[in-house]
């Protein structure tokens, strides 16, 4: 193991963190929901999970097919949840703001490494300074990107605690709202618009995660919108529109519309 080349170890370092981020991401909605909560996307993610530290594992053998593995996988995974990633992205207070902004930079340096790794694998590793030791332009990178991650962290603290300051100042018709049985709620859960009053209903994101206001007919979809933002919409039909959330589907409202 001494002799495991420097880039080996960050590879199978960052595909680690990235499997147990997605652990911990997963784990609430598991003890609200039980493993099958979200449609079956948390077995997808358990999928994923598993492939990294599968690939992380046999990263330290140096089997030339975990290199391929795990940058495939990391690759898919930031193509997949990309929407997901860029929502908590852009605002700090999102729950999820701490693993977009730590796990999408180390995984990039994973697959770098991956590559690297992969083509120079019949060479020798350990004939490349800069994939066999820390003391290297290889280390420099890993170093400037754990600490864009730590800069990360530390700014996204202070801005969602700034965020969060101004959760209560907020009002719409309806505000999302957190509840540990369903990982969020609509309050109120039945909500009653007029058409003679225009028939427009607003939503407020006063969670700390993104979540979503679909009907379940296909008549309208927020998409993902996260802390203190607001998304809205004009009806113009009288009439009982359920409605849920795509990410969290035991999360569900109802909006009367009348004359």
């Amino acid at each position: 193991m001494r002799r495991t080349p420097f880039s080996l170890w960050v590879i199978a370092g960052a595909l680690t963190y990235s499997a147990l981020a997605l652990v911990v991401l997963a784990l609430p909605v598991v003890l609200a929901g039980g493993i099958t909560a979200g449609g079956g996307l948390l077995l997808f993610l358990f999928l994923f999970v598993a492939l990294f530290l599968i690939a992380a594992a046999f990263t330290l053998r140096q089997k030339r097919w975990a290199y391929v593995l795990g940058a495939a996988v990391a690759i898919v995974l930031v193509i997949l949840f990309s929407s997901f990633i860029l929502a908590s992205l852009s605002n700090p207070a999102d729950s999820g703001f701490w693993l977009a902004v730590s796990v999408l930079p180390l995984l990039l340096l994973a697959v770098v490494f991956s590559v690297l790794s992969f083509i120079n694998a019949k060479v020798g590793l350990n004939q490349k300074r800069y994939l066999a030791t820390p003391m290297s332009s290889g280390g420099l990178l890993a170093v400037a990107v754990i600490g864009f991650v730590v800069g990360g962290l530390v700014v996204g603290a202070i801005g969602g605690a700034v965020i969060r300051g101004g959760l209560e100042a907020g009002s719409a018709d309806v505000a999302i709202v957190s509840d540990p049985a369903t990982v969020g709620a609509y309050l109120p859960t039945t909500f009653t618009v007029h058409l003679s009053a225009g028939g427009k209903v607003t939503w407020l994101n006063k969670d700390s995660t993104g979540h979503t206001v679909t009907n379940k007919s296909g008549l309208f979809d927020s998409g993902t919108f996260t802390t203190l933002h607001t998304w809205s919409y004009t009806f113009t039909q009288a009439g009982s529109y359920p409605y849920y959330c795509t990410i969290h589907p035991n999360m569900v409202g109802t909006i009367v519309v009348a004359q």
